[in-house]
Order: structure tokens, then C-alpha cells, then sequence
């Protein structure tokens, strides 16, 4: 991302270049959405923020850069619930693995309401076989995967679950999150009504299979 240009933070410049920045970010998140990240140039994405082409590179290095500015929110707040989670299973006792589990399944799909279409981006490029996906998406895919396989290897060597292949499990929780999350988004019902209540489903049925 470009250096911060000049003018005192939450002054009337940093307000504009904020607000000029988050159009420009609204206006790639929506032909993205539309057409691919692929598809969509950055002729594109000035045309619909209506600014000029020189003053993308104000806000963003390339495109590339716009995608991972847009993941941003969702990349950090993911990171902090999962960090959350393995502190917890690091210190938790065998009865408490179902809350834990629960309360970042809460957290995380508190992250889908807040960041529904961001998050709908990510999935629909994860998810395209055709091509490959932005490296700010791949990044987020990767460490998702990573972390998932972490937190599965924590819980089984402390006691937590029973001895279980940590990248099966975890491959198979972010396959169904990632299907039934993809299902949802795109057919633009409120996440934040339906998600919940299906992860809290899916939770469940992973740990009857992995608590022994």
C-alpha cells in the first residue's frame, strides 16, 4: 500500500483520502463480485469510484494490493478469534472443548455479518478451479488451513479429543463451513441469522465424531 500522504490523522485531508479510499475499495469489491477478480481492471475500478486513473495509485500499488486492502478486516479479525481459541485449548479441560469450539464458531460468524461481502470474495475465488486465486486470497486460504490443523493438534495432544488425523478433520470442517457459507452469501440471506445456528449444527457433529 502507498506511504500515508501528508496531513494530521482524523483532520479534514486524512477524512477525505479515508472516504476517497473505501470508494474506491467499494467500487472493486463490487466488479469483483461481479465479474472476477481477474476479469476487473483497474480502468474499471476508477470508472466506477468516478476518479481519475492517477489517483488509484494514491490508495493502492496495483490491483492485487486493492484485493488484499479489501480482505484486510476479515483477515485480521479471523486471526484474533483464532488465536483466542488456541489459547484456550491450550489451558482448557476435556468438558470445556465444546464451548470453545462454540464460541469461535460465535466469533467467526460474527466476522460473516459484519464482512458478508468481503467474505463472499474470498469464497468465490478460493473456490474457482479455472484459475488461480489472488495471493491475498491464496494467503488467507492457506493460513485458514494452517491454523485449523494447529488448533485440531493442540486439542489432541492435550487430551481434548481423541487421536484423530488433524488435516482430515480440519479439510473436512473448512470444506462444509466454506460450501454451506458460499450457499448462504450467494443466495444474499442475512448470515447473521442463518450461519450461527448451522455452524453451532456442524460443531456439534464434528465433536461427536472426534471426542471418543
Amino acid at each position: 500500500m502507498p506511504r500515508k500522504r501528508p496531513g494530521p490523522e482524523g483532520g479534514k485531508r486524512d477524512l477525505n483520502r479515508r472516504e476517497n479510499q473505501q470508494r474506491l475499495l467499494d467500487a472493486a469489491l463490487a466488479l469483483m463480485l461481479a465479474h472476477g477478480t481477474a476479469a476487473v481492471t483497474i480502468d474499471q475500478i476508477v470508472e466506477r469510484a468516478g476518479m481519475a486513473k492517477g489517483s488509484f495509485y494514491r490508495y493502492a500499488t496495483d490491483k492485487e494490493d486493492v484485493v488484499e486492502q479489501i480482505l484486510a478486516p476479515v483477515n485480521g479479525e479471523v486471526t484474533a478469534a483464532l488465536d483466542r481459541c488456541e489459547q484456550q485449548l491450550r489451558t482448557g479441560r476435556r468438558e470445556d472443548i465444546a464451548a470453545i469450539y462454540l464460541v469461535l464458531a460465535r466469533e467467526l460468524s460474527e466476522v460473516v455479518a459484519r464482512h458478508a461481502q468481503r467474505v463472499l470474495l474470498y469464497l468465490q475465488e478460493a473456490r474457482a478451479p479455472q484459475r488461480a486465486a489472488p495471493p491475498a486470497i491464496q494467503q488467507l486460504a492457506d493460513a485458514l488451513t494452517s491454523r485449523t490443523i494447529a488448533l485440531t493438534e493442540i486439542a489432541r495432544d492435550h487430551g481434548l479429543i481423541r487421536a484423530v488425523d488433524p488435516e482430515i478433520s480440519a479439510l473436512t470442517v473448512l470444506g462444509a463451513i466454506d460450501a454451506i457459507l458460499f450457499a448462504q452469501l450467494r443466495k444474499r440471506r442475512a448470515p447473521h441469522a442463518a450461519i450461527p445456528q448451522v455452524t453451532a449444527e456442524l460443531v456439534d457433529i464434528v465433536l461427536r465424531g472426534i471426542k471418543g
